[in-house]
């Protein structure tokens, strides 16, 4: 049997980091979380990252590599962090060097979706599939896609991207692009659309949290807020199917808070819309790694290498 090793994974966020503790063979043992205080600048910000990785690394000597699960646009290959929109101030920041500098050891740096259908790969609903995509639908909306085993890049080692793209002529506002499916699609989204669909209802925006309750508690126009969240989800699944006939799409964050009854509507969407031959060979799933996905990505880049 292959000899297990111990990884440190560091989960970059805009409000929370953590540190974690993981193992190849898919153990969690350690964590370390804090708010990122993003607005502090990114100076302020890799010094606290740097501080909780040198308490994980001089309690845990075995590491023997580094993966950071981030959110892009990045340079994956070179571990490059380019202007996150929740990280003010990472422009061009060589974040591989600064850590391998300051601890010796190999580090990776993926963007958090790669990073997460990596670990559906590894340990959840993908494992050993062929083709696999997974779907944000969080704070964002962004896709990652593992093909044996590997994450698909673009040129340059660029995350794919699926956000900034048109599902509607009008709708909320997101990426500078009103329509889009990150407006949509997104858990971000669900006050924006509520805005947007019900103004006389809600002036400001209400919170994603705000939404969900609601819904929980059968308030119409919560419900309705809702439906289009997943039915444009439903659509952005169909259209992953249609384009890459994937083994799997695993859907994130808004599976979880949301459950069954988004979940069906998203499958039925995607059954109307998808391509027969698509449909056939494509399933639709929640992440099974479901609250400590976050976590099991950042290990997962470490992983990768060996």
């Amino acid at each position: 049997m292959p000899k297990i090793k111990t990884y440190l994974g560091l989960d970059i966020g805009g409000t929370k980091s953590a540190t974690i503790i993981g193992t190849s063979d898919g153990n969690l043992s350690e964590r370390i979380e804090w708010q990122s205080n993003a607005k502090a600048g990114q100076e302020q910000m890799q010094a606290g990252i740097i501080e909780n990785a040198k308490k994980m690394i001089s309690k845990y000597p075995e590491i023997s590599s580094i993966g950071v699960s981030i959110g892009g646009p990045l340079d994956a290959k070179n571990g490059i962090i380019q202007s996150p929109p929740n990280l003010p101030g990472w422009d061009n920041i060589p974040l591989k060097k600064i850590l391998e500098e300051a601890f010796s050891l190999p580090v990776h740096v993926d963007h958090d979706a790669g990073a997460c259908a990596l670990a559906e790969y590894y340990w959840g609903a993908a494992k050993d599939l062929h083709s696999v995509t997974y779907l944000t639908c969080g704070t964002g909306f962004g896709i990652g896609i593992v093909i044996d085993g590997k994450i698909y890049y673009g040129a340059h080692g660029h995350n794919c991207e699926i956000g900034h793209a048109r599902y509607a002529d009008d709708g909320p506002m997101a990426f500078g692009k009103a329509g889009c499916f990150e407006s949509y699609c997104s858990g971000g989204s669900l006050g924006r659309i509520a805005a947007w669909k019900f103004p006389a209802v809600w002036p400001k925006a209400p919170s994603s949290e705000e939404i969900g309750k609601l819904a929980e508690a059968g308030n119409y126009e919560a419900l309705q807020v809702v439906e289009i969240n997943a039915h444009a989800v439903g659509r952005a699944c169909s259209l992953v199917a249609d384009m890459l006939y994937p083994d799997i799409i695993i859907l994130g964050s808004l599976a979880n808070h949301l459950g069954k009854r988004w979940i069906d509507k998203v499958k039925s969407v995607f059954h109307d819309e998808v391509l027969p031959d698509a449909r056939k060979v494509c399933k639709i799933t929640p992440s099974v790694l479901g609250k400590k996905l976050q976590d099991y990505s950042a290990i997962a880049v470490a992983h990768r290498m060996g």
